[in-house]
């Protein structure tokens, strides 16, 4: 077997472009992006992915072996219902079906954990049957019927859920940037109540754990999470401690948003047991390396 040739979709992205470090060098490496190069090793080709003749064209002109696809619109606050959703879907679908038609070998495709209905007991489980239309938001239903056609392949293929990543080049407006950068401007970091319990993974270690799935032989669902949960008020008083500014961390200045789960976490056996992955980062030492990031990188 010659080069083994991988395909990353959405690889300047937050997540895609962590996954990019940690593939191996001496694979043929060939990635898309709308918009910056993340690195300067590989082939990068410039393709709207929404559009299904752009995928099927991909696929025939790469042909790779290995797909890792990251793409999808997580745009804060907007993507939930966001109409694209649906063409992101059929994209995908388009996508899919070229790789497996053209001989591709292995998918490891990203998920999420809005796929999981509210309902469920916690910790979340993979082998927990979801219907089409219990995910709670659009996004969640796109991704969940993705997988659905996914199944239908006759490809091995891993399917990431993720729980909450932070860190470099993350969207400002999401919780633990805006935090940190309200309290290293020292001004007031309003919070909802704080309550919400979740899981936190430094996308660093997220990373890491795709690129290790994309070269191993564990199949199907699988979550990702640092398997040490945390409550979003717990986090922003760390963010907090970090920047000396305690005082300025205000839980309860904000309402929660209404329908939110206040309790989000996986069951990450199969990611230690399976995969044999333990996060590296602890939660104060990613934050720690959060507040540097965002020390240099917030708006004026």
């Amino acid at each position: 077997m010659g080069t083994r040739r991988i395909l990353v979709t959405g690889a300047s992205g937050f997540i895609g472009r962590q996954v990019c470090r940690h593939l191996p060098a001496d694979a043929e490496l060939h990635f898309t992006s709308r918009g910056e190069k993340a690195l300067t090793t590989g082939t990068w080709h410039g393709v709207d992915l929404r559009e299904p003749a752009a995928c099927e064209a991909l696929i025939q002109k790469v042909r790779p072996h290995t797909l890792v696809h990251c793409a999808w619109n997580t745009q804060h606050g907007q993507f939930w219902e966001a109409q694209d959703n649906l063409q992101w879907l059929e994209a995908g679908v388009a996508l899919f079906n070229a790789f497996a038609a053209h001989g591709g070998q292995r998918i490891v495709a990203c998920g999420t954990c809005a796929e999981y209905p509210d309902a469920f007991v916690e910790p979340l489980c993979e082998s927990q049957p979801i219907a089409p239309g219990a995910p709670a938001t659009l996004y969640g239903q796109a991704k969940l019927a993705l997988l659905h056609h996914l199944q239908t392949l006759d490809v091995s293929h891993a399917w990431v859920r993720i729980f909450l990543a932070y860190g470099e080049g993350e969207d400002a407006r999401r919780l633990v940037p805006n935090v940190a950068c309200a309290l290293l401007s020292g001004i007031a970091a309003q919070c909802s109540s704080g309550t919400q319990l979740r899981d936190f993974m430094d996308v660093r270690d997220m990373g890491e754990a795709i690129a290790m799935l994309a070269a191993s032989d564990v199949k199907g669902v699988v979550n990702l999470g640092s398997g040490q949960p945390a409550t979003i008020g717990q986090v922003a008083s760390m963010l907090g401690e970090i920047t000396g500014k305690p005082e300025l961390v205000q839980l309860g200045a904000l309402p929660d948003r209404p329908g939110e789960a206040p309790v989000l976490v996986p069951d990450t056996r199969r990611q230690t047991e399976e995969l044999g992955f333990i996060p590296r980062i602890g939660l104060r030492r990613g934050l720690e390396d959060a507040v540097s990031y965002w020390s240099t990188h917030c708006l004026p």
